[in-house]
């Protein structure tokens, strides 16, 4: 199902003990493209512990079809005792999450925040 709009990832930094586990997403993401997305983030979520950092800053999200899987990821991670948080949000979909107050839902670290300690 691949086509040159999916969302794709460009690098996964997941170390094996301990650290930020960081996946770099970029590509257009659309209602035909969600499911890659999806995919993408529950193998992430089910890959490491602590904190998911998303670099989300590559990404472009051409509906919201798109942030409602981000949302459904930062669910599944606090499920299984993680938390996902979304790095270099681009100011287009700033909007989006403030309308919806989906910023309460979504974790969000901006560029003057530091990186959240992993935990135990």
């Amino acid at each position: 199902m691949a086509t040159s709009s999916a969302a794709r990832v460009v690098g996964a930094d997941c170390p094996a003990a301990g650290g930020n586990q960081t996946l770099r997403l970029t590509g257009t993401v659309d209602v035909r493209s969600v499911g890659e997305l999806r995919t993408l983030l529950h193998a992430a979520i089910d890959a490491g512990r602590g904190p998911l950092h998303v670099d989300v800053g590559g990404l472009e999200l051409a509906d919201n079809a798109g942030v409602g899987v981000l949302l459904g990821g930062a669910r599944r991670a606090r499920s299984v005792g993680r938390s996902l948080v979304l790095l270099e949000v681009p100011a287009a979909l700033w909007p989006q999450l403030a309308a919806d107050r989906l910023g309460r839902l979504l974790r969000v670290r901006t560029v003057h925040d530091p990186l959240l300690p992993t935990g135990p």
